[in-house]
């Protein structure tokens, strides 16, 4: 496992206490409403700060809100993933594993870990693409991508580039649906290895994907895999039609419906509203789409693409796709009523929207 580096993390605390922002402790997940209040603050290298600025905590703290507090690890044979698993992984019993996608398909591994490490703190071994990168990037920047309406004004100017960015190498890599896949080939000979930290402490019969955005897109070329039992597509989607500034090409559109067609497993859909996420639409179209599947549609009024990653155990999102593959990897029943039922418990949620396919 490697060794953190310690300057980095005290150079970036620098930097974020010059900001202004206290550290706020994280403690339980938030509700599932409303969605949180994002704060207005920005980093030295003016990146918005919308959940403010998280504490630091070191690789090889146990977090999260679940029966087994969770760790995040580099491995040396991993070289292009980061794991996040229960730092006790005996008393968590056999471990599902579920590999995910970042936003942007950008390739660093710690970039979600608050709420990756709340997964993983329910009894899973999660799998994010990409390398350990820059501290500033699991508790910091956050940018929310511009949503064209039909009467807005134009789309303001991009901004210039930043010239002493720490996170750049990273931000500069895109993650790929074979390092997804490469974490699955990983995880199950780990668990046949004897002298591995997971032989035999995995339950290799029951895999998940994930992703946020971009991220949901390697999610969608992956899902063809036999070895996935259900996925989840957060803050994403597949456009197949053009609406407002954005035109999908019916080339775009055949791609898309292309690799929606691979999809076996059950499928959790979860967006913002169609103001505030880019992805709405791109949720929408995936969700009318598929038809032989399982399929649960939901998005929130005033949430926005940027989710609840951020937010203390990564919010209500977290709660979701916890209890989404707890279901369908672990046969929880108790989770599954966060979505069985016209009285689901997302159903419940008055600022929550949802529709369903093939489920009840």
């Amino acid at each position: 496992m490697e060794n953190w580096k310690l300057k980095k993390m005290f150079n970036i605390l620098i930097l974020f206490a010059a900001s202004g922002f206290a550290f706020p402790v994280f403690s339980q997940p938030s509700a599932l409403s409303p969605p949180p209040l994002l704060a207005s603050g920005q980093d030295m290298q003016g990146r918005p700060l919308p959940f403010g600025v998280p504490p630091y905590y070191a690789p090889d703290t146990p977090l999260g809100s679940g029966p087994y507090k969770a760790i995040m690890s580099a491995y040396d044979n991993l070289p292009e993933n980061i794991a996040y698993h229960p730092a006790n992984i005996d008393a968590a019993g056999p471990l599902p594993i579920i590999v995910w996608g970042n936003g942007g398909c950008l390739h660093a591994g710690n970039r979600f870990r608050g709420f990756l490490t709340e997964l993983a703190s329910h009894g899973f071994l999660v799998i994010a693409a990409g390398t350990m990168g820059h501290v500033a990037l699991e508790v910091g920047p956050q940018e929310d991508p511009f949503v064209a309406r039909p009467d807005d004004p134009p789309r303001p100017p991009a901004p210039l580039p930043i010239t002493d960015d720490p996170t750049a190498q990273w931000r500069s890599t895109r993650s790929t649906a074979e390092h997804m896949l490469s974490a699955i080939d990983w995880a199950i000979e780990e668990n046949s290895r004897q002298g591995s930290p997971f032989y035999n402490k995995l339950d290799i019969e029951s895999v998940g994907a994930g992703g946020q955005s971009c991220g949901g897109s390697l999610t969608f070329e992956l899902s063809d895999d036999s070895r996935l039992d259900a996925i989840g597509i957060f803050n994403s989607g597949s456009w197949l039609q053009s609406r407002f500034a954005r035109e999908i090409s019916d080339e775009q559109a055949a791609a898309a419906r292309q690799n929606l067609d691979k999809v076996h497993t059950p499928t959790v859909i979860l967006t913002g509203d169609e103001i505030l996420d880019i992805a709405y639409w791109g949720g929408v179209d995936t969700f009318n789409y598929l038809s032989n599947v399982p399929v649960f549609h939901a998005w929130q009024e005033g949430l926005s693409h940027i989710g609840t990653y951020g937010a203390p155990n990564g919010g209500a999102i977290a709660r979701i796709a916890k209890d989404w593959y707890a279901w369908h990897l672990k046969g929880d029943r108790q989770a599954s009523e966060m979505f069985i039922g016209e009285n689901c418990v997302l159903c419940q949620e008055l600022s929550w929207h949802v529709s369903k396919k093939n489920m009840d």
